[in-house]
């Protein structure tokens, strides 16, 4: 049975030696463009994940290793201060973190009432846009504070801009 299979695909549907991609090679190339097209595609959607997964730990992997760099030139630059100058930093700090806690949390609580009131995709999207500026803005008036406490004991003022400044 096998051997009258292949030696049937050997003739073409009307009995002559020809097969049917010698007597009409438009419609094999056809058939053969349908056989390998989606295999190239699925290759190349494989391929083109991969870069993109790639470029994206790279550009994760870069952002952190910028942060770190920042956060161990503040460590090297503030052991060099006296123990009143680390206290006077400490306070300044803790002052900043307790003086903005209720700020911080009106953010929060605006942010879920709005998400409450939301009916729409577009207005969900709205409400995290508006609780995102809110944020950046209370870093920025925060960042503010530090510096000018950190100019005034003779340190370098934290970078304004965001992580992707390299």
């Amino acid at each position: 049975l096998a051997d009258h299979f292949l030696m049937a695909s050997n003739f073409a549907p009307d009995g002559t030696g020809k097969h049917r991609c010698q007597s009409n090679p438009v419609a094999c190339s056809a058939r053969l463009y349908c056989a390998l097209v989606i295999p190239c595609l699925v290759f190349s959607a494989v391929t083109l994940q991969q870069s993109a997964v790639q470029a994206q730990s790279f550009l994760e992997r870069r952002i952190q290793q910028r942060m770190e760099q920042r956060l161990e030139e503040r460590r090297r630059e503030e052991a060099n201060l006296t123990d009143s100058q680390k206290q006077q930093l400490f306070e300044a700090r803790r002052q900043l973190v307790l003086g903005t806690y209720d700020q911080r949390l009106a953010i929060l609580q605006a942010g879920h009432r709005c998400a409450e009131r939301a009916q729409t995709y577009s207005a969900g999207q709205a409400c995290l846009e508006q609780q995102k500026k809110a944020r950046r803005r209370l870093l920025k008036e925060s960042r503010q504070v530090m510096n000018r406490e950190r100019q005034r004991l003779g340190l370098s003022p934290m970078p304004a801009a965001l992580p992707l400044g390299f």
